[in-house]
């Protein structure tokens, strides 16, 4: 498991003058090419340009995959794409062996690629490379520049983003951002930048919060407001329905926010049962409260859906049901058209299998254990397992450090060790009754 870097950790905080050596080492690199036999760079521009091409794709794919679901080790098409990212990095280190300017080049011309071969590659190593992996994060796009980040397993990584952020170099409060979704970054570096003025006070107080710090709670109950962070807000309430029903009152129609609405949903607050299915983030909302009355709303609505707006509501469906529904949103698009699948779910319809007794979680009664099996299903969209992690979270009174890029084995450690704490399995089993009662 990776381990939160403290203060006691920064032996040296990085200098601009070592980013500026570094940077003009890499400027010398690139300008060493035109020194090459001009036949020989040709033939490396080719290789490379197509090596790119072939990165840029299996990067998309890498993503969607990770969005799409849990990354389970026996999907065929992911242990296929991880194979030819080995196959793809060996070529790119015998072109760096060669002539190191030619990786260098992709700092601004592949700045994704470049950044897996940093971060991914031996080439993380140096703390040079890592500086110029930070630059390149900037103009990569935000997803794949965070699952790039979050599933490294370079050993230096989280230090040199700390230390980066320590001397105030390059874009702090992304390096932080950085360190949030790794769960590597502890209560006393945050509190250290805060205080320095390195980071701003809300992502500081937001994040301190959420370790339970005191002062940081009140900053965070005092300034900010309505849906802001509503989340981090909800964890540190003790009394968090009473608390939800004071602040946004009991009447749905009073409260425009979609967000209020969904965690309104999540807290399972009677007041809130009503269902619009076409209202926004209704997926999620049916989904978190996994209510099977709501079902045929969800049926008579989907006919008026195109595929591309329909596989939401198929994924919502599945985080219910499970293997009870008759297609998985994986087969959408490869085995079953969208006509298809509107017929199965029409004829499971007809038969009243949709119709179960409790609300419902994969099939089972939406509990502790069948929410653990949601977050490790590879047929569940990366947006569903981060409302069930809240979801957990909240209810189980267990901040879970949990990141839906996070490796297999990662993710499986940490679902392992909560689902043996049997305190969280009784509170979140038990949510109905604190309810009422009022906890």
């Amino acid at each position: 498991m990776r381990q939160r870097i403290s203060v006691e950790h920064l032996s040296s905080s990085l200098s601009e003058e070592e980013t500026l050596k570094s940077s003009t080492a890499i400027t010398h690199e690139i300008q060493a090419l035109s020194q090459l036999d001009s036949n020989e760079l040709a033939f490396c521009h080719e290789k490379i340009a197509l090596a790119n091409e072939n990165a840029a794709f299996l990067l998309r794919q890498w993503l969607q995959l990770h969005i799409k679901g849990f990354p389970d080790p026996e999907l065929a098409y992911l242990r296929l794409i991880e194979r030819q990212f080995v196959q793809l990095s060996q070529a790119y280190l015998a072109l760096y062996r060669f002539a190191p300017g030619l990786i260098y080049q992709l700092k601004d011309a592949e700045p994704e690629v470049f950044v897996w071969l940093v971060l991914h590659t031996p080439l993380g190593e140096k703390t040079a490379h890592l500086l110029a992996a930070f630059e390149a994060i900037q103009n990569s796009a935000p997803k794949l520049a965070d699952l790039l980040v979050v599933k490294s397993n370079l050993a230096n990584l989280d230090l040199t983003l700390a230390e980066a952020i320590d001397a105030n170099l390059g874009d702090a409060a992304r390096h932080f951002e950085l360190l949030t979704l790794r769960h590597t970054l502890s209560s006393s570096l945050t509190k250290r930048w805060l205080k320095a003025g390195i980071i701003k006070d809300k992502p500081a107080h937001v994040t301190l919060a959420s370790f339970n710090v005191a002062d940081s709670i009140e900053w965070v109950h005092e300034h900010l407001d309505y849906d802001q962070a509503l989340f981090e807000r909800l964890l540190v309430k003790q009394d968090r329905n009473t608390w939800f029903r004071q602040y946004f009152g009991i009447e749905p129609s009073a409260i425009e926010s979609t967000e209020v609405h969904t965690y309104a949903k999540l807290l399972e607050l009677k007041e809130f049962d009503s269902f619009d299915v076409r209202a926004k983030r209704a997926a999620q909302q049916f989904a978190l409260r996994g209510e099977t009355a709501w079902t045929e709303a969800v049926l008579d609505y989907l006919p008026e859906l195109d595929e591309l707006e329909g596989e939401e509501w198929l994924g919502a469906l599945y985080v219910v049901y499970g293997d009870l529904l008759p297609v998985k949103p994986s087969q959408l698009g490869i085995e079953h058209d969208w006509e298809s699948v509107l017929h199965a779910l029409e004829s499971w319809r007809e038969e009243q299998d949709y119709k179960l007794k409790l609300p419902s979680r994969l099939g089972y009664a939406l509990s502790f254990e069948s929410s653990l099996s949601a977050m490790q299903s590879a047929e569940i969209h990366h947006d569903f397992r981060d409302w069930i992690w809240k979801q957990l979270c909240l209810h189980s009174r267990v901040y879970l450090a949990w990141n839906g890029y996070f490796s297999a084995t990662h993710q499986q450690s940490l679902f392992s060790k909560i689902k043996h704490t049997e305190a969280a399995a009784e509170r979140f089993n038990l949510r109905n009754h604190n309810a009422v009662v009022g906890h």
